[in-house]
């Protein structure tokens, strides 16, 4: 991992200096998502407990059922931060969805 993380490390500094001479930018997870391919394999940053947050989350959304018991106040600031976090992402990924069939790209 020490290895994934050094490269990882490399590409925010390409990224860096290419947002600032070029016209057209990138964010560092597209700049990650593109290049992980070529020197790791996805799953060394699987995490059970994340996929276990993940899979809470979608669980309570399609069954309109609250996490924790209580209201919002109630919740743990950290199940919150998680939440925006996954919200964040999951839209990040349908609007490249929508994208890529908006140029006529396969999904």
């Amino acid at each position: 991992m020490d290895d994934i993380w050094y490269v990882i490390d490399l590409l925010k500094e390409e990224l860096n200096e290419h947002n600032q001479t070029a016209q057209k930018k990138f964010t560092l997870h597209q700049t990650i998502k593109s290049h992980l391919p070529f020197f790791a394999c996805s799953n060394h940053f699987l995490d059970k407990q994340l996929q276990r947050d993940i899979q809470r989350y979608m669980y309570c959304k399609k069954m309109g059922v609250p996490p924790y018991e209580g209201s919002f106040g109630k919740h743990p600031k950290k199940w919150i931060d998680k939440c925006n976090i996954v919200e964040k992402m999951l839209n990040y990924i349908q609007s490249e969805q929508y994208n890529k069939i908006e140029n006529g790209t396969k999904l």
